[in-house]
């Protein structure tokens, strides 16, 4: 463990890696998953084989300890003869990601298992449970499927392609994006959306780091859909009360922990994600995260070009319908929102429209009077003539 990274929210050392202090529950990282209605974890803590920190506190529900030495080779007892594990890729709020090879079907994949602390804690077992569940009920290319999912030796865990690529995240921290193509990202998460919303399930979690973009050409897939929560269902009072998101990226009705979260919740995500592309920051940000909740909810975003005023008119107001405070003023539907996306247009003569705009001379008058002028001047030579 070293003393040189502290918790911002009670100076406890940390590993480098940690993504959240096992002691107060902050998050290291402004992008991380947070769980709103999480209570604070003792402290205390040790190391697995991967150099990640594993709490030591266990809930009253907490699976028997594990034989194997260390987590990892708990997984790979588990997996046995069918999976053969490579590498440790990384870990979000509820899971960690490894890379792994198929010995039946000699391909490449990523095994996603439930992370060693909320190992047989209820609460948390259902919610990644219902990760497997949410990705089972949808089919779309731009949604990242799942080829098995397994509960073995207490552990639950699932199997997806591994892909090739970054996330939006890693992209957008070498700089923010030209308005076109990040029209065609949101266009493509928003198709995702809307299959995902026909499905009656809300995502709850979009950001650009559950946005992969695969490959040289960056098709964008959905990812992480740990946080998803069906609609027209009776749902868990437990599963409610654990409702995650980020809050940079989280809707007003979100912040305030409203038991009637709809799919408009995932429209104004996507909108504060918009906002992060074109400007390079989220519409929201402060010292802590109770100050960013706060300001989604009561704080209306500086109008995009206010910021930059060369962001077409059309996708600006857009991306700030989808943040308005009120859901019924926001887009209806993610089918409505891509139609709306798919209207945006973009002017490769910017400079000339804008020196137009400035002279306040239309530009149908301004070609007349050229024409006018050359008129002009083939009359005066043909007389001189």
């Amino acid at each position: 463990m070293t003393d040189s990274v502290l918790c911002p929210g009670c100076d406890r050392p940390l590993a480098e890696e940690d993504r959240f202090c096992s002691r107060c529950g902050a998050a290291m990282d402004p992008n991380s998953t947070v769980v709103v209605a999480e209570q604070a974890v003792d402290a205390g803590g040790d190391r697995d084989g991967d150099g990640d920190t594993v709490t030591a506190a266990a809930a009253p529900e907490a699976a028997a300890p594990p034989t194997a030495t260390n987590f990892t080779d708990r997984i790979r007892q588990v997996l046995g003869g069918e999976y053969q594990l490579i590498s440790y890729l990384g870990q979000g709020g509820f899971a960690r990601v490894y890379r792994a090879r198929d010995r039946r079907l000699a391909r490449i994949v990523a095994i996603k298992v439930i992370r060693p602390e909320f190992v047989g804690r209820k609460q948390y077992m259902e919610i990644f449970r219902s990760e497997g569940i949410a990705l089972a009920k949808l089919r779309h290319p731009g949604i990242v499927p799942i080829y098995d999912i397994r509960e073995r030796g207490g552990l639950i865990y699932y199997v997806m392609p591994f892909i090739e690529g970054a996330t939006l995240e890693d992209r957008l921290n070498r700089g923010r994006l030209p308005p076109y193509e990040t029209r065609r990202i949101l266009s493509e998460i928003t198709d995702a959306l809307a299959v995902t919303h026909r499905a009656s399930m809300v995502h709850l979690d979009i950001k650009p780091a559950n946005v992969f973009l695969e490959g040289d050409v960056g098709k964008v897939l959905l990812m992480d859909f740990g946080t998803a929560i069906p609609v027209t269902e009776e749902v868990d009072e437990t599963l409610k009360a654990l409702v995650a998101g980020t809050p940079a990226f989280m809707s007003p009705e979100q912040a305030l922990g409203r038991p009637d979260i709809d799919h408009r919740s995932d429209i104004y995500s996507l909108g504060a994600v918009g906002y992060r592309m074109l400007l390079g920051r989220p519409p929201f940000y402060g010292s802590n995260d109770t100050a960013i909740l706060e300001q989604h909810v009561t704080t209306p975003p500086v109008p995009i070009r206010d910021v930059n005023p060369t962001i077409p008119r059309d996708f600006a107001k857009i991306i700030m319908q989808c943040l308005e405070k009120d859901p019924a003023n926001r887009f209806p539907t993610a089918k409505k929102l891509g139609a709306a996306l798919d209207q945006v247009t973009f002017y490769a003569t910017r400079d000339s429209t804008a020196e137009q705009a400035s002279s306040g001379t239309p530009a149908p008058l301004v070609t007349l009077l050229v024409l006018a002028a050359i008129l002009a001047g083939v009359l005066i030579g043909t007389a001189l003539g």
